[in-house]
C-alpha cells in the first residue's frame, strides 16, 4: 500500500463485519458459494480499503488471489445463488459457470416465471437415491445435473411467452393467446415447448458427435513426409508468402516441376502457412 494514501477507518460493525467475512474466505476457501459471496461483499462494500489501496492488492496481499480468479469465484456464487430457488446446486466453481448463461435469462424473470423453471428442472431431474449417488453421508445427489443447455433453453421458454403470445391450446389444438389458458394449461404448452426444443437440441448434439472427425494433421511433417516420399525427380514443394493488395499476406503451398517451373499441384491461399499446407494436403487428396 502506498504511504501517500492512509487507510480508511471502518465503523466499528464494518470491522466486525469484515473480521467475519475473512473468517468466511479462511473457512470456505473449498466452498465457492461462500468464499465467492464474502468477497463480492468485501469489494461492493470497500472493506479492503481499510488496509490496501485496492481490492486488487487486498487479493494478492491477503489471500494469494488474482482479480481474475477472485471474479471467477465471485460470479460462480451469483449463479449459484440464481440456481438455488430451483433446486440446482452446482458442485464446484466450473459447474457454476456453466449455468451463467441460463442464470442471466432466470435473473430477468418474473418469480412466477421463475417457479415454473423449478417445475421443469424437478420434472426433468433425474431421480437419485443416497445409494445410487454413492454419497458417503448419505445425503441424495441435488438434480444440478440437468445440462446447463437445457436449463436455459427452459428459461427461454418460459421468457418467450408472454400474454399475448399465440400458443395451441393444449386439449383442442386451436391457436389461443397465452393469457386465455388456465395455469396448468400454460405449465402444458411450456412443457410441450421445453420438451421440442430439447430433444432437438439433443439430436443436434448427437449428430455433432457422431460426425466423422476430420483427419488431424501435423502440416510440419506432413510436408517432410510429402516431400520425402511422393515427390518426383526434379519436383519440390514450395511455399510462398506473397502480398494480397490489401495489406496482408497469403500463403500458398505448391508442388512445382523443377526443370520446368510447371505448377503441379497446388492448395488454395491462406493467411497462416499452416492452412497453406493443410489446403494442398486436401487438394492431393
Amino acid at each position: 500500500m502506498s504511504d501517500a494514501t492512509p487507510p480508511t477507518q471502518l465503523q466499528p460493525h464494518e470491522r466486525a463485519r469484515l473480521t467475519s467475512l475473512e473468517q468466511t474466505v479462511r473457512d470456505g476457501l473449498r466452498d465457492f458459494r461462500r468464499t465467492g459471496q464474502a468477497l463480492s461483499e468485501i469489494r461492493d462494500n470497500e472493506f479492503f480499503l481499510a488496509t490496501h489501496d485496492s481490492f486488487e492488492a487486498y487479493l494478492q496481499d491477503r489471500w494469494g488471489f488474482t482479480a481474475p480468479q477472485a471474479g471467477r469465484l465471485i460470479d460462480a456464487a451469483d449463479v449459484a445463488r440464481v440456481l438455488e430457488p430451483l433446486g440446482i446446486q452446482p458442485k464446484n466453481e466450473a459447474q457454476a459457470r456453466s449455468y451463467r448463461a441460463a442464470a442471466k435469462v432466470i435473473t430477468d424473470l418474473e418469480p412466477e416465471q421463475q417457479r415454473v423453471i423449478a417445475r421443469l428442472v424437478e420434472a426433468a431431474a433425474p431421480d437419485t437415491q443416497p445409494e445410487a449417488a454413492g454419497e458417503a453421508d448419505g445425503e441424495a445427489d441435488l438434480p444440478w445435473d440437468v445440462p446447463a443447455a437445457e436449463v436455459r433453453i427452459m428459461a427461454s421458454v418460459v421468457k418467450k411467452m408472454q400474454p399475448d403470445a399465440l400458443v395451441h391450446h393444449p386439449d383442442s389444438g386451436d391457436e389461443v393467446p397465452f393469457d386465455t389458458l388456465t395455469n396448468p394449461e400454460r405449465f402444458e404448452v411450456i412443457r410441450t415447448h421445453v420438451d421440442q426444443k430439447t430433444q432437438a437440441y439433443r439430436e443436434k448434439q448427437e449428430a455433432k458427435a457422431n460426425a466423422p472427425q476430420a483427419e488431424k494433421i501435423n502440416w510440419a511433417d506432413w510436408v517432410l513426409n510429402t516431400a520425402a516420399q511422393n515427390l518426383g525427380h526434379g519436383q519440390r514443394l514450395e511455399i510462398t508468402v506473397e502480398p494480397d493488395g490489401s495489406g496482408a499476406a497469403r500463403a500458398v503451398a505448391r508442388i512445382v516441376d523443377g526443370g520446368t517451373g510447371e505448377v503441379l499441384s497446388a492448395g488454395a491461399g491462406a493467411v497462416t502457412l499452416k492452412k497453406a499446407v493443410l489446403n494442398l494436403a486436401a487438394e492431393l487428396k
